[in-house]
Formats: C-alpha cells, structure tokens, sequence
C-alpha cells in the first residue's frame, strides 16, 4: 500500500510540474555565492526598463487559449507516460517473484 501512495504522489507532483510553469530563479543573490572569505561580493545598480521599449509578444485570447490547451495535452502525455513506466515496473516486478518462487521451490 505505501509503494502505491509513495507512486501516486510522485505521479501528481510529476504532472503539476509539467502542467505548471516554474518561475525561473535567474537573479540569485549575492549571500547565496559560495566563494572565499576575502571575497566581497558587490550587488549591481538596478537599471530601470525603458518605458518605450517593447514588453514582449502580445498573445490574443485565441492563441492565449491555444496555448493552455498545448499545456493540458502535454500534461496528460507525460501522465499516461508515468503510467506506463510505472505499470510496467509493476508487471517486471510480479513476473520476477513468480520465477524466483518457481525455482526456490
């Protein structure tokens, strides 16, 4: 019962990383450098963004809504994927006990 739980869990998390976007950790801080003790490390000004400069690509609703069902699909794939290893992991592992019990007796 706990593999089962154990594979459940590991299955949801799997499909919401998937289905979810993870913001990037670009900025790191300066603390979390790891380096020698003399080393000071100096944060650099931040530059304000030019109010003229383009923000990015502006997405319609259409393809705003073509691009979440990309997602879910993705999602789903990489789901069933999960599944199938995960059964197939479970049918070797069954196969295995019956030989090994067949020719331990």
């Amino acid at each position: 019962m706990r593999h089962i739980v154990t594979r459940f869990l590991v299955a949801v998390v799997f499909a919401l990383l998937t289905v979810v976007p993870v913001a990037c950790a670009t900025s790191v801080s300066a603390s979390a450098t790891v380096g020698p003790a003399s080393v000071v490390a100096v944060e650099q000004p931040t530059t304000t963004p030019n109010p003229t400069a383009p923000t990015g690509p502006n997405l319609t609703p259409e393809q705003q809504s073509e691009r979440a069902k990309q997602k879910l699909v993705i999602g789903v794939l990489a789901v069933l994927l999960l599944g199938i290893v995960i059964g197939g992991r479970t049918v070797r592992r069954r196969i295995r006990k019956k030989k090994s019990g067949a020719v331990s007796s």
